[in-house]
């Protein structure tokens, strides 16, 4: 639970920190076989704890029809809005997406790599693990509900303020797909595509740019 709800949002917290300071980055290459490696050791640790209280992460009824041609929905609108909302945003929040998001089509499988990881890993730990942990030995599904979105969405901080934001949405959103569906399985699938769907949008946005500019030294050294 600690890894859950506290060393996570912490980990973000630094990282963004870092960024803000200007400090040298290493290679995105190295910097996204971190993730993965960081990811798997957070869902080994995510299941063996779910073992220990007795939590069953992926049991549940297969999601209805009309719960898939939701999610697609949601991932078609969207993915429309991410189109048209990438190609305006402003030099500054894109050098920032230039230090999480793909910008090279070689960045791309391992991308993908990390979207699958964080679906799996982030939606057993937040909405399968802690949540269920919480109202099991405490009973409030609010405060459950509370430390369970901030956690995830403080965690995403490196990316900036605006994706907390974003990220309190989104992962109120997941809560309720489980909460409907009364499984994890769907709002792993979202989740996964939802990430592997704004990094493809952004790709040859971010590449564009690299071509007609120079990124300052701290954010690819």
């Amino acid at each position: 639970m600690l890894q859950v709800l506290l060393t996570y949002p912490v980990l973000g917290i630094v990282s963004y920190l870092r960024i803000r300071s200007g400090k040298p980055l290493s290679p995105k290459p190295k910097r996204y076989r971190t993730t993965l490696a960081g990811q798997a050791v957070f869902l080994l640790i995510t299941v063996l704890a779910a073992r220990e209280e007795h939590v069953s992460l992926i049991a549940g009824p297969w999601p209805t029809l009309t719960a898939w041609m939701g999610a697609f929905a949601f991932l078609a609108i969207s993915g429309l809005n991410a189109k048209r909302a990438w190609p305006k945003l402003k030099a500054e929040r894109l050098e920032r997406a230039r230090l999480i998001f793909p910008e090279e089509p070689s960045q791309m499988p391992y991308w993908a790599a990390i979207s699958v990881m964080a679906g799996v890993t982030e939606e057993c730990a937040y909405r399968g693990l802690a949540f269920r942990f919480l109202t099991n030995n405490h009973g409030s599904v609010v405060l459950a509900l509370v430390l369970c979105i901030a956690s995830f969405a403080i965690s995403h901080l490196a990316q900036n303020w605006r994706a907390v934001i974003a990220m309190v949405l989104i992962a109120g959103l997941l809560h309720l797909v489980v909460y409907l569906t009364q499984t994890l399985t769907l709002a792993i699938v979202v989740h996964a595509a939802y990430d592997l769907m704004i990094g493809t949008i952004a790709m040859p946005i971010l590449r564009k740019r690299a071509g007609g500019s120079e990124l300052p030294q701290a954010a690819e050294a």
